[in-house]
């Protein structure tokens, strides 16, 4: 089972398409960090009812630390343009990867603890919906 967290959301379509694309998916829980303004009023609650409705998990958390000390995920990725790069291939089931949602990046202090990484072959700067299905499309073609 694989992770992957939608940092920092401001908007309701972003949310709703994140949670959507992830679903289309096998073995991938999502999850919401920090979402803030309408994201957080709107989105997410739109988001638990078409989790509810399809029978599939949403985790919520407020802050990326959380992925560890509450849920035990101790292997965490934060896609940004400039970590290390490495290969999809590379992500171990039960791991994180942590995606943009918006405009707020997350500090330092934050990122304590997670890897920093540029997957080779998709581009990082993708918002996330799209760099969430780009990504899960190029797992699920190595892990076939």
């Amino acid at each position: 089972m694989l992770y992957l967290a939608l940092y920092a959301p401001s908007s309701v379509q972003r949310v709703v398409d994140f949670i959507k694309t992830v679903y289309a998916f096998e073995n991938v829980v999502p999850i919401i960090i920090r979402p803030y303004g309408a994201a957080s009023q709107i989105g997410v609650p739109e988001a638990f009812r078409i989790s509810y409705r399809l029978g599939k998990p949403l985790l919520l958390v407020p802050e990326i630390q959380d992925l560890e000390s509450t849920l035990g995920i101790s292997k965490r990725y934060y896609v940004s343009g400039k970590g290390k790069t490495r290969e999809v291939a590379d992500i171990e089931d039960g791991s994180c990867v942590i995606i943009n949602g918006g405009d707020q990046e997350p500090s330092k202090k934050e990122l304590i603890g997670v890897e920093q990484v540029v997957f080779t072959g998709i581009p990082s700067d993708l918002p996330g919906p799209a760099l969430a299905s780009a990504l899960l499309t190029l797992l699920k073609s190595v892990r076939k």
